[in-house]
C-alpha cells in the first residue's frame, strides 16, 4: 500500500466558473421591473379616479342645490299653466254647448275637430286638436 493518496485536501489554485446555460437573473429582473411599473401606474390612476370622484360629488351637491332652486322658481309657472288649462277647458265646453245653437260656433268646432271625451276615458273634459 502506498501512503500517498490520490486526493488532496488542499484547495485548488484557481477554479473558473463557466456556466453551461445563460443566467436567468436579467430576464426576471426586467419582468419584475415591468410589473412594478404597471402596479405604480395603476395606483396613481386609482388616486386620480378617487380625486375625480370626490370632485364629482361636490359638483353633484351643487347641481342638486341649483336644481332645487330652479324647481322652486318654476312652481308659480306650473300653477299658472294649470289655471290656464282649466280656463281653456271651460272655454271649449262653452264652445261645444254654444255649437248646438250657433252656426259660427259649429264651424269653429268642425274646423278644429273639437270633441268631448267619453265619460270613462281621461279626466280631461275636452281634447282640442
Amino acid at each position: 500500500m502506498n501512503s500517498d493518496a490520490d486526493y488532496s485536501y488542499a484547495e485548488p489554485e484557481s477554479v473558473v466558473y463557466a456556466p453551461s446555460s445563460p443566467s436567468l437573473h436579467l430576464p426576471f429582473a426586467l419582468l419584475s421591473s415591468a410589473i412594478a411599473i404597471v402596479m405604480v401606474a395603476q395606483f396613481i390612476g386609482s388616486l386620480n379616479q378617487k380625486s375625480a370622484l370626490r370632485a364629482g360629488l361636490v359638483k353633484l351637491a351643487s347641481n342638486e342645490k341649483t336644481l332645487g332652486e330652479a324647481f322652486s322658481k318654476r312652481e308659480p309657472l306650473v300653477k299658472q299653466s294649470g289655471e290656464l288649462k282649466n280656463k281653456l277647458n271651460a272655454m271649449v265646453m262653452d264652445l261645444l254647448i254654444l255649437g248646438k245653437t250657433d252656426e259660427d260656433a259649429k264651424a269653429i268646432i268642425g274646423k278644429y275637430n273639437i270633441q268631448q271625451n267619453q265619460p270613462g276615458g281621461s279626466s280631461e273634459a275636452t281634447e282640442p286638436r
